[in-house]
């Protein structure tokens, strides 16, 4: 009714027109279903994520999963619940999570959420919370791959040119002054690659953990770790003392094999690298860039959504600190869900509504077991509008 009232305002009120409107407008008004009301909540149901909702109805966990575990007396899993950004720190939230038995192990800023472990009875209850807009399982994330480079010949050295890829002689932009965030398995800080034009300085110039956070190294990361009813969050908020011991913990510029898994500097190197020291030149796209390591994948590419938006909320927290202007995430997850719910597809439009262009792969999940084609499977978070999302090539297809 009030659009209708607002309408009308622009018309002569005694015009057959107006009244004619008017009733039409009314008309398709009440006929408009509930769900288009932002003032009416969705469903229960309609919260979880349909792989978390199989197992809430089944009981039965997806094979290999990694975030159910259901063998114990008490059957657990551990999820991201997204609540409606009215209240920052979640209080309410995290002070129901905790009285249902459940512990919440951190929370984003990002994207309004905690990651909580919760008794698998308790999903729905604390889903029907007003506060809860979206319920999903904290996932694995795992790196990928592709030839696209030398496929696409994005990168490809010019025939005679004693250096440099097409893009960066093209267009005489070589990212100097521009900070990168890579989310993956770490940089290899003093690899040749990563130093800058003296040979002598890394450009990697800050390095993190988001693995070591010393929040998830409790409560219930091994089925016999389960402890109910605590909340291990502080309050990360800037000035305050939680913000100063976080930074502390997951600082990781004194560890010495940063990447064990490769695939982080391998990325970086692509990004910007320096590789005019071997032949053939590997030179990247942007070798004057900052880079800013921010390891969210372990010693064999694997990860968590949990991981990835710690990261995410690290850059956000400081980009205009170090002006990062580019997150680059060559790493994917499953997703049953809209881009609209998903909680990383949620924390890259965040990024990328901060002013900073992040780039995802598009994933690994062409394929199937059997090498079927499969379709519909661009991975999370690279299913968001907001990103650029880089496809893989396959060279032996």
């Amino acid at each position: 009714m009030r659009l209708t009232s607002m309408l009308l305002q622009h018309l002569r009120p005694s015009s057959r027109l107006t009244r004619a409107l008017a009733t039409g407008l009314t008309a398709l008004l009440m006929a408009l279903p509930a769900a288009w009301s932002p003032s009416v909540q969705a469903s229960t149901v309609d919260k979880l994520a349909g792989d978390l909702l199989a197992v809430v109805q089944t009981g039965t966990a997806p094979v290999g999963s990694l975030w159910a575990n259901l063998t114990g007396a008490l059957p657990l899993v551990k999820v991201v619940i997204v609540s409606d950004g009215v209240d920052p720190e979640m209080a309410a939230l995290r002070a129901a999570v905790t009285a249902t038995g459940g512990s919440v192990l951190s929370r984003y800023y990002a994207v309004p959420a905690l990651l909580a472990m919760l008794p698998l009875n308790r999903v729905t209850a604390i889903a029907a919370r007003a506060d809860v807009l979206s319920m999903s399982p904290n996932r694995a994330t795992l790196r990928t791959a592709s030839l696209l480079e030398s496929t696409t010949g994005t990168v490809t050295g010019l025939p005679g040119s004693p250096r440099s890829y097409v893009s960066t002689r093209a267009s005489g932009l070589d990212g100097s002054g521009v900070g990168v965030a890579v989310l993956d398995s770490g940089i290899s800080r003093q690899h040749a690659s990563m130093l800058d034009a003296s040979g002598l300085t890394t450009r990697v110039v800050h390095s993190v953990n988001m693995q070591a956070r010393p929040l998830l190294q409790l409560g219930g990361l091994l089925p016999g770790d389960w402890t109910g009813g605590i909340d291990l969050t502080a309050s990360l908020l800037p000035g305050g003392l939680g913000r100063q011991t976080y930074e502390a913990q997951i600082d990781n510029r004194l560890n010495t094999q940063p990447d064990e898994h490769g695939h982080g500097t391998h990325v970086a190197s692509m990004v910007a690298g320096r590789g005019g020291f071997r032949s053939p030149d590997a030179t990247g796209v942007a070798p004057g860039a900052t880079l800013f390591d921010v390891k969210v994948l372990d010693s064999h590419g694997n990860g968590s959504v949990a991981d990835a938006l710690a990261g995410l909320d690290w850059v956000l927290f400081h980009a205009r600190t170090y002006n990062i202007r580019v997150i680059n995430l060559s790493l994917a997850a499953s997703s049953t869900e809209s881009y609209l719910t998903d909680p990383l597809c949620r924390a890259v439009r965040a990024a990328a509504a901060a002013g900073i262009t992040v780039v995802v792969s598009a994933g690994n999940f062409g394929r199937s077991a059997s090498g079927g084609e499969v379709y519909g499977t661009i991975g999370a978070p690279g299913n968001d509008p907001t990103v650029i999302t880089v496809g893989s090539a396959n060279g032996k297809a």
